[in-house]
């Protein structure tokens, strides 16, 4: 990834209060380590995938089920779908 991207989302993951890793398998770092620097530094953590993943000890909350079938009402509420 090119450094300022990286920059802006270690800065982004550092100072939220929520990080909610969508659809990831939470394996590819340095994008893997985010969720991990929110937490860290006080944020809460939610995952959102269909499969376990590697930080689900560290989530306040996991929901596992398919993306699509998860947030598709929200999306199509909001006339984005």
């Amino acid at each position: 990834m090119p450094q300022e991207p990286m920059r802006q989302a270690r800065k982004l993951s550092m100072n939220c209060d929520l990080f909610i890793a969508i659809g990831t398998s939470l394996v590819v770092y340095p994008a893997a380590g985010f969720p991990i620097m929110a937490k860290e530094s006080g944020a809460k953590l939610v995952i959102l995938n269909r499969d376990p993943t590697p930080l689900d000890q560290a989530a306040d909350l996991i929901i596992r089920a398919d993306i699509g079938d998860t947030l598709g009402p929200f999306l199509h509420e909001a006339g984005l779908n």
